[in-house]
């Protein structure tokens, strides 16, 4: 029986078919599932004024970020409070690590009091440093933090005042890769008052940044990769959900020392986006070959996949875990995607250019040909497509 073309196009058609719209499937499930997680997400919403009650109980609230709001939001805290000045200086920055989201500083810190917390701590038997503390601290036997001389000083007006020297490792609470690995990067030192000494003789105790503080950062708080845009300090009030056992809603006051960094373009692209672009580049021209060279078209994304997962592993070894995907990850997951998809086109195409008669393989190549440059043309607009929405998003 003579062979008619097109009876067996869609058994040619249908293993390919499938495996792609399994791909597909499996491509489109991490989003899917993820706006339906963020629809059906329940709303809780906590009222907070003036320390009375709460629309929901905490202990029956899921997991929460903390409740941080700037200290002008309190005005009657800071009619009512007891001020105490804080000054710091960061000598150095160093051994970030954003697998551990930790890093070092290596500085000094100092507070300024007046006389009405002087006489509280001696009356209670308390040095500064049991008043205020590092919030952030991660590890308080690799950390230290040493007075510069041994009793606060009393200077003319009346106020009392001490400096420490701090050498500490800081947890960095949130790294926002998106942008990965572009981007900007904040770390943060906290300086709050001991939830237990919170309240002097009724009254609040409140850090305040020292007024018009030059020179927060030193000369050496360089970090690799990282330009230094800003350094600041806020202060702010943070409402715990807890009350530690004082019977009462706790607020502590808070001053935030920020370190705003931006990472250098040049060097993140060319460690980072070059291999892959170079990568998918190859993988893209390897259409060019004639269609006779199944094998050889075969093995070129079957190769660029394992180069991709290892880039992949090196780079993703030294970032935490995040419930998104950066902006290297989504190129990661188009590259991905294009290779596979080639792979399928050649496997498809190697068959049918092999099953075509000696008289009819000119045409069918003319046709292959035709797709492969189809296939490229999309794959070069899905990219452009997922880099552009990865760097806005």
């Amino acid at each position: 029986m003579p062979h008619l073309p097109g009876t067996d196009r869609f058994g040619r058609w249908f293993v390919p078919g499938l495996l792609a719209g399994l791909l597909a499937l499996v491509m489109a499930w991490a989003p899917f599932s993820s706006m339906v997680n963020l629809v059906c997400m329940p709303l809780h919403r906590m009222e907070i004024q003036g320390g009375e009650g709460m629309g929901m109980p905490w202990a029956m609230q899921r997991a929460q970020g903390p409740i941080i709001q700037p200290l002008a939001a309190f005005p009657h805290l800071q009619r009512q409070g007891i001020v105490m000045k804080v000054g710091v200086h960061a000598d150095s920055i160093y051994e970030l690590s954003l697998a551990q989201k930790t890093y070092f500083v290596d500085g000094r810190f100092w507070l300024e009091w007046p006389n009405t917390v002087q006489v509280w701590m001696q009356r209670e038997h308390l040095d500064p440093l049991a008043v205020v503390d590092f919030m952030n601290q991660v590890e308080d036997w690799n950390s230290e933090v040493v007075p510069d001389f041994s009793q606060p000083e009393q200077r003319p007006d009346g106020t009392w005042y001490q400096s420490f020297r701090f050498s500490s490792l800081f947890d960095v609470r949130k790294i926002d890769l998106r942008k990965y690995p572009f981007g900007s990067l904040q770390l943060p030192i906290v300086l709050q008052v001991v939830p237990a000494h919170s309240v002097i003789d009724g009254r609040p105790l409140l850090l305040v940044p020292e007024r018009n503080q030059r020179g927060i950062i030193g000369e050496d708080a360089s970090l690799d990769g990282y330009s230094l845009i800003s350094a600041t300090l806020a202060p702010v009030v943070r409402t715990y959900r807890t009350d530690y056992g004082l019977n009462r809603l706790v607020r502590i006051s808070q001053v935030q020392c920020l370190f705003n960094y931006r990472s250098s373009f040049w060097p993140g692209f060319i460690k980072y986006v070059l291999p892959l672009a170079i990568i998918v580049l190859v993988v893209l021209i390897s259409p060019y070959l004639d269609s006779s060279l199944g094998d050889v078209r075969l093995a070129i994304p079957t190769t660029a996949l394992l180069t991709l997962v290892f880039l992949q592993q090196g780079y993703s070894a030294g970032l935490p875990q995040t419930p998104y995907l950066s902006y290297l990850d989504k190129l990661y997951a188009v590259a991905y995607l294009i290779c596979i998809g080639l792979f399928i086109l050649f496997a498809w195409s190697s068959n049918r250019y092999s099953l075509a008669s000696d008289d009819q393989k000119a045409a069918v190549q003319v046709g292959l040909d035709r797709i492969d440059q189809r296939f490229q043309l999309v794959s070069l607009g899905l990219i452009a497509l997922v880099a552009f929405e990865a760097w806005l998003s």
